[in-house]
């Protein structure tokens, strides 16, 4: 018989009424009315409804949706400008400009160079900041040394597009080294080593006003430049050779890529397209010549107390011009870059007037040294010939009105030679105008016979500012100072004085035709240029070719080389070399002294120079003019034997 387990398992039917022990726990008893309101919290219900949680999902959707168009926007279709522009602000474009020619005279010597300088760069962007902008102005005021609004002019003047602008192509060295040394306190500039130009002329001040000058390109100069490649911080040539012949000095500029550091130092170059230097100019002057000039002016202009001359010295072979003085002169160092304004402004007040380039631009009544112009003229006219002879007994009377000789008493039998060499005025009185039954050429023969010549217009040197001078005529006088010509307007023409007027370089042109059988020459500065290594030729300019008759010419040349061996310029006969000339008084002013002008040539055989002196206020030609090209000739043949 089996004995019954304690742990028997009996069928759930059979449980009834059994409770396990949790059945009878009163959850609610044992934690009390915590538990009641935490349950009855449980079934308060959201308080996010269904409709806000779906407008809250639409704008993050929408939100989201904007965040990746416009990633796509900036990375997709607008992903090459932005990559560029970060680049931009990484890698600098620059251009590289081109180093100027140099100028040198006939025997090689350089004039004009280039030297060291460096140049002060910024950002434009600095510009457009304000908070920067005021800092960026005090650190260009301290390094230029200007005032802050000289600063501000210079900084908002450029708007040619580029990221970058130069401020001044030489700042001193002092202020360069602050920046190089110390970039990090100079946010948005920067220097940059070139180059500027030298004028080495030494104490030849005279030849600043043929060199010219160079500067920072102006708005109307861009304007008209901007199509040859030119920047609106660009050196360019602003008067005299620098002018005329910018586009061979210039060479061509050049380009490079260069990386940079986050204030602006460069680390290395990726890309670079060298420039091409300028042509080198090769001049026709004699920078040793001019320099004897200047130095014998000095002493002469103050010994008088005068202020003004003018010298041209050419060889009328060619026309090629071997000195051009306009006296006083300048350093035209004080325009490089930025200018001293009050060195500019000594050169404003001088009564000198150092910036006119008055043997070129000046004008001024010719006085006798027009006379073989007439004498040609009416040789070839018929009016005379060489043994036509006149009294002279001190002037000719005209009514009331009486036209004297410059000697009392006059000269006596003249013929045309006589009247060259004496500057007789009596004879060109008859000859221009008439007398009596004599007939005269008259004014329009004079006038035609002086623009064949080359008077009255300009000759066309190669320098900017050339003047053209002035020949009167009958109209001009009725319409200009409504008043009708008399035959005392003729006389007056005869002589060289009333209204014509002509340049220093068109009395040595003229002049020139005579030395060398009647060629007028287009007056030339520049021989010619080296160009990658090949040199080039500027050939000479024949303007007429034939002025007058061979024996116009030839009875003019001996009434010159009278005026040395017997008439107004005998203090020229002590020279080794023969030469020829006229000298010429021209009245200019009531009160004050009269113009002094010599022009001649030699040797007269074979002529190699002529040497024109005018000198302003100087008196007579033959007292101050003559003994001045008497030095010049003799310093020409002590030095060059072999021209």
């Amino acid at each position: 018989m089996k004995s019954e387990s304690p742990f028997q398992i009996q069928p759930m039917d059979a449980l009834g009424d059994i409770k396990t022990p949790m059945e009878d726990f009163d959850f609610e008893d044992a934690i009390g009315d915590k538990a009641r309101d935490l349950r009855k919290a449980s079934f308060l219900g959201s308080s996010i409804t269904a409709k806000r949680m779906r407008i809250g999902g639409i704008a993050a959707l929408s939100i989201l949706g904007l965040f990746i168009g416009r990633s796509a926007y900036l990375q997709v279709a607008n992903g090459a400008y932005y990559f560029n522009l970060a680049e931009g602000n990484r890698i600098h474009d620059e251009r590289i400009v081109a180093d100027r020619g140099l100028i040198m005279d006939r025997s090689g010597e350089v004039l004009v160079r280039n030297v060291p300088a460096f140049a002060l760069w910024v950002e434009k962007k600095r510009l457009e900041e304000d908070d920067l902008y005021l800092d960026l102005v005090r650190s260009v005021s301290g390094l230029l040394m200007i005032t802050e609004n000289e600063a501000h002019d210079l900084l908002i003047q450029i708007n040619d597009g580029k990221p970058e602008m130069m401020i001044s192509p030489d700042i001193e060295y002092d202020s360069a080294m602050k920046v190089l040394a110390s970039q990090e306190l100079y946010d948005g500039i920067r220097v940059v080593a070139g180059n500027r130009r030298l004028f080495d002329v030494g104490e030849t001040k005279t030849l600043s006003s043929m060199l010219g000058y160079v500067g920072i390109i102006n708005e109307l100069e861009y304007k008209s430049k901007k199509e040859q490649g030119y920047s609106q911080r660009d050196i360019i040539g602003k008067a005299g050779i620098e002018r005329t012949y910018e586009d061979l000095l210039r060479g061509y500029p050049g380009e490079r890529s260069v990386e940079v550091d986050a204030i602006g130092r460069e680390q290395s170059i990726l890309e670079q397209r060298d420039a091409v230097e300028g042509s080198n100019l090769t001049l026709h002057i004699d920078s040793d010549l001019q320099a004897f000039i200047e130095r014998r002016l000095d002493v002469i202009l103050t010994k008088l107390g005068i202020h003004n001359a003018s010298v041209v010295v050419m060889d009328p072979r060619d026309g090629g011009v071997r000195a051009l003085v306009s006296y006083p002169g300048f350093d035209s160092n004080i325009f490089s870059g930025v200018i001293d304004s009050e060195a500019y402004q000594e050169l404003i007040d001088d009564p000198g007037s150092p910036l006119f380039t008055r043997a070129v631009s000046g004008q001024f009544p010719s006085g006798s040294t027009f006379k073989p112009i007439v004498a040609a003229a009416a040789y070839d006219e018929g009016v005379i010939d060489e043994h036509t002879s006149v009294v002279s007994t001190g002037g000719i009377r005209i009514g009331q009105f009486y036209f004297p000789d410059w000697k009392a008493g006059g000269h006596g039998v003249t013929d045309v030679r006589k009247a060259i060499a004496e500057s007789v005025n009596t004879f060109f009185y008859m000859i221009g105008g008439g007398y009596r039954e004599f007939d005269g050429l008259g004014l329009e023969a004079m006038m035609n016979s002086a623009k064949r010549f080359g008077l009255g217009q300009a000759l066309g040197i190669d320098l900017p500012g050339e003047a053209s001078g002035f020949l009167p005529s009958v109209e001009w006088k009725n319409r200009v100072k409504n008043e009708p010509w008399y035959i005392g307007d003729t006389y007056h023409a005869a002589i060289g004085q009333g209204d014509i007027l002509v340049t220093p370089l068109q009395v040595a042109a003229f002049t020139a035709a005579f030395a060398n059988g009647g060629k007028v020459f287009k007056p030339q500065i520049v021989d010619g240029y080296e160009s990658q290594g090949k040199y080039h030729d500027i050939s000479s300019v024949v303007i007429n070719d034939q002025v007058a008759s061979d024996a116009a010419i030839d009875i003019v040349r001996r009434g010159l080389r009278d005026a040395v061996t017997s008439g107004s310029a005998r203090r020229l006969g002590g020279l080794p070399i023969s030469s020829a000339g006229k000298t010429g008084t021209a009245q200019w002013h009531s009160v004050k002294d009269n113009h002094a002008w010599f022009t001649g040539f030699a040797p007269y055989e074979q002529p190699e120079i002529v040497v024109t002196v005018l000198i302003q206020e100087g008196g007579e030609g033959s007292a101050v003019a003559v003994p001045l090209t008497y030095d010049i000739f003799d310093w020409w043949f002590t030095n060059h034997v072999d021209d």
